[in-house]
C-alpha cells in the first residue's frame, strides 16, 4: 500500500472509531480525565494542616493523586508500593533514604518500595503522585512524630 492509501485508511479509521465513553447521567463510570487546577482549587490545604492528598484516577495497576504541601510530608515508607512523584509547582528538599535532593517544579522523583522518604517544602508545593500498585493507605508507615502546625 502506498503512503496515500495508508493515510486514507488511517483517516477512515479515525472517522468511524468510537469516541471516548461518556458516563451517563444516571451514575456511569467516572471520566478518565481530570483537571488538576480545578481539583487543587476545590480541595485546598485545611488551616493548620501540613499537606492534603486527593485521589485523581485509579486503574487496575496504578493510581494517581494530587498532593499539596504547605510545610512538609513526614518521613514515611510504603511496604508494597513504588511511587513516582512529579513536582508541578513549588520547591523544596526531597529526601530518599539517606540522600537529600533540592528540587523545583519540573522534577520527577522515583521512590522505591520500602524506602523512607519525605519532602520539606521551601514554598507551597503541588505534586502529582503515581502509585504502583494502586495506593492503599494501610500500606503507608510514618516513621516520625506528626507534623506540627505551621
Amino acid at each position: 500500500m502506498n503512503r496515500l492509501g495508508m493515510r486514507m485508511t488511517l483517516a477512515a479509521g479515525l472517522l468511524i472509531a468510537p469516541g471516548p465513553a461518556r458516563p451517563s447521567d444516571t451514575g456511569g463510570a467516572p471520566a478518565p480525565i481530570v483537571r488538576l487546577d480545578e481539583i487543587r482549587s476545590a480541595h485546598p490545604i485545611a488551616e493548620g494542616e501540613s499537606f492534603t492528598t486527593q485521589e485523581l484516577l485509579r486503574g487496575g495497576g496504578v493510581s494517581s493523586h494530587l498532593v499539596q504541601v504547605r510545610t512538609r510530608l513526614r518521613p514515611q515508607l510504603h511496604r508494597a508500593h513504588e511511587e513516582l512523584a512529579y513536582l508541578i509547582s513549588g520547591r523544596g528538599v526531597f529526601v530518599v533514604g539517606d540522600r537529600a535532593y533540592p528540587v523545583k517544579a519540573g522534577a520527577l522523583m522515583l521512590i522505591p518500595r520500602g524506602v523512607v522518604h519525605s519532602y520539606q517544602a521551601m514554598e507551597p508545593s503541588t505534586v502529582l503522585a503515581i502509585f504502583d500498585p494502586p495506593f492503599d493507605p494501610e500500606d503507608r508507615v510514618f516513621v516520625d512524630a506528626p507534623a506540627t502546625s505551621p
